[in-house]
């Protein structure tokens, strides 16, 4: 079993507890959080939620038509300025969108994304990157996140972003990350080349397992084609 620091162990502990989608709904205890539509990027069609067990929101796979990856310079957590689409250049991307200061999903997401760091092996860094983008660029500075990356065990490999309010903006309505209230963003991860203009975007919080499947089948070799192109279901395995 891949080491991960004890926060991010307890993260991912929650993660699999966790039954909101997301940050602050404020449900009454005991109600079961309405499945949403899931809207895609920009131009995109939405694609209904299928109900979870016991009324849980569900993990749901579909291909994300029209993302674009914007040519954006951001600043890494090293403070160091990062072009997105060189940051793409020849690989994988595994986006997702989180803040330091969230109390519920973000942590259950950033721990996913440490476990991935294992399943993805000597792909992570050469063939894959992994990268999270801050939703609250005005807290999260790059040592804020250097401080926040490591509790997950993060590696080379796995970056996270922030930079100015103007610029993070327009990098998350291209990717369909950005939420009108950051409390109230729901788990999305996008995976994807960029220079092929093809992306799945995976709604819900799915294990790193189901990720790493979703990323095999990006690389060479991996089973496009045997991909079908309509929305599904994750497994819950991983």
């Amino acid at each position: 079993m891949n080491s991960l620091p004890l926060h991010g162990m307890r993260a991912l502990l929650l993660a699999g507890a966790l039954a909101a989608s997301a940050c602050a709904r404020g449900e009454r205890a005991g109600d079961a959080p309405a499945a949403p539509a899931l809207a895609g990027p920009a131009g995109a069609p939405a694609a209904p939620a299928l109900a979870g067990p016991a009324g849980a929101p569900a993990v749901r796979v579909a291909p994300a038509p029209g993302v674009e990856l914007p040519d954006e310079e951001l600043v890494d957590q090293d403070g160091a300025p990062v072009r997105l689409r060189e940051l793409a250049e020849g690989r994988v991307l595994v986006v997702n969108f989180v803040f330091t200061t969230c109390t519920t999903i973000c942590s259950p997401m950033t721990a996913i994304f440490g476990r991935l760091q294992g399943e993805l092996g000597d792909a992570l860094g050469r063939e894959v990157r992994l990268v999270s983008i801050s939703l609250d660029p005005a807290t999260d500075t790059p040592e804020r996140l250097n401080r926040y990356a490591e509790k997950f065990g993060r590696r080379p490999g796995w970056v996270f972003l922030t930079g100015s309010r103007e610029r993070v903006r327009r990098v998350l309505d291209a990717l369909g990350g950005r939420a009108p209230v950051k409390e109230q963003h729901t788990p999305i991860t996008l995976i994807g080349r960029a220079a092929e203009g093809r992306w799945t975007r995976v709604d819900g919080i799915a294990p790193p397992g189901r990720l790493a499947e979703e990323v095999r089948a990006f690389l060479p070799g991996g089973p496009q084609g045997a991909r079908a192109p309509a929305a599904r279901s994750a497994s819950p395995g991983g």
